[in-house]
């Protein structure tokens, strides 16, 4: 592919200001979902304005957010809808195929731009106008080109939504499978009969140089590592040995579940409550169990406090949980981490792909690649999930 030269985006797109057109549906722009029909949106969004008050989009159009473009927020549409007036509408020219541009919007490259053709003091407050947007400069292939490039990275975002839902599928099966497990077992005992639960501090004297694994509670906290008790004695104070089930008993719909199995000894904040199982070979099953939806809702039950919800570790011993002969426990267990670790590989299997998809969209869009002639010249198989 010979270089292209450096082309503003007006040479591809030209500003829609189409009023809307009766009878079409509205849809939003979202972050993450693009175009979106409202009525399919969880929030409910009423209007008062007519549809001749609002922007039409129709099939090859992009609109975005003004306010979040340089985040990304746009929407390629495949149908005709109706949007709010507040969105920018832009119609691709003859010289642009509009799934190309869709993919180059999402770059890190183009992410850069649409912030540095942004107006605002601050990012909260940056806005991509229409005017700005056209002058963004590109160097892009041409129309022949576009085409193969869109084709290639089509087939990437089917293999990774085709990964996404198998997932999703599974997990959603694993999930109903462990409460059926739990829902044969009509007699129930408490928790506690099955696992000592340990919500108790290090004490203050544990040797400053004894080295724990760190893992935090919640996904704002940083990314978990080595760290000694001295480094962060506050936090570091829940000891948990191989076999061992952390639970988070703080704020538990957002629970983080663990079996130690590698280390000699690791270390949870304070947020967990460790169970570790009196029986060898328990562990699977406390694990799978606790993940049920038989189990959350019992301890959604127990939960005190609004602004920092929690469990306590006599509360949690007290769930009420199926008694189960043990070899009957150890089978459940076997058979749920085998239905999980599949599962976790194709959530394993859609993060390569998005990771791939990434570096193949930088060296592609920027000519640095030739287009293959499918996924499969580059990632061998990948056209098996989607199918």
């Amino acid at each position: 592919m010979s270089d292209p030269q450096t082309r503003k985006l007006s040479h591809y797109f030209t500003h829609s200001k189409r009023k809307g057109r009766p009878g079409l549906p509205l849809a939003s722009v979202t972050m993450n979902d693009g175009l979106v029909l409202r009525e399919d949106m969880d929030r409910k969004m009423d209007t008062s304005l007519s549809a001749e008050d609002h922007s039409l989009v129709e099939p090859g159009d992009i609109a975005y957010n003004m306010m979040r473009m340089w985040q990304g927020a746009f929407g390629l549409a495949s149908a005709p809808v109706n949007v709010s007036p507040a969105y920018v509408v832009m119609r691709a020219k003859p010289t642009l195929d509009p799934r190309f541009a869709a993919h180059w919007l999402k770059s890190d490259r183009a992410l850069y731009l649409l912030w540095a053709f942004s107006y605002g003091l601050t990012d909260d407050r940056l806005r991509l106008y229409p005017k700005e947007f056209l002058q963004i400069p590109v160097q892009w292939p041409d129309l022949a080109e576009q085409r193969r490039i869109a084709a290639v990275l089509d087939e990437w975002d089917e293999a990774i939504a085709a990964s996404e839902k198998l997932a999703r599928s599974k997990k959603k099966l694993l999930s109903s499978a462990a409460d059926k497990q739990m829902e044969l077992w009509s007699d129930g005992v408490e928790l506690g009969t099955l696992v000592r639960v340990n919500a108790a501090s290090l004490p203050n004297a544990t040797a400053p140089d004894f080295r724990f694994e760190y893992f935090p509670i919640g996904d704002d906290d940083e990314a978990g590592g080595w760290m000694t008790y001295a480094e962060s004695p506050s936090r570091a104070r829940r000891l948990a040995r191989p076999g061992d089930v952390a639970y988070s008993t703080v704020r538990p719909l957002l629970r983080r579940l663990f079996v130690v199995t590698e280390h000699p000894s690791a270390v949870f904040s304070t947020g967990y409550a460790i169970l570790s199982p009196k029986e060898r070979g328990d562990s699977a099953f406390i694990f799978h169990l606790m993940t049920s939806a038989t189990i959350e809702r019992q301890v959604h039950a127990r939960v005190t406090g609004s602004g920092y919800p929690a469990i306590s570790a006599s509360d949690l011993k007290a769930i009420k949980i199926p008694k189960i002969p043990k070899d009957q426990r150890m089978r459940i267990g076997q058979t749920l981490t085998s239905a999980s670790d599949e599962v976790c590989q194709l959530e394993a299997l859609t993060t390569l792909l998005r990771n791939q998809k990434r570096g193949l969209m930088q060296r592609l869009l920027t000519g640095r690649l030739p287009v293959p002639k499918s996924i499969d010249t580059l990632l061998p198989g990948a056209s098996e999930v989607a199918a």
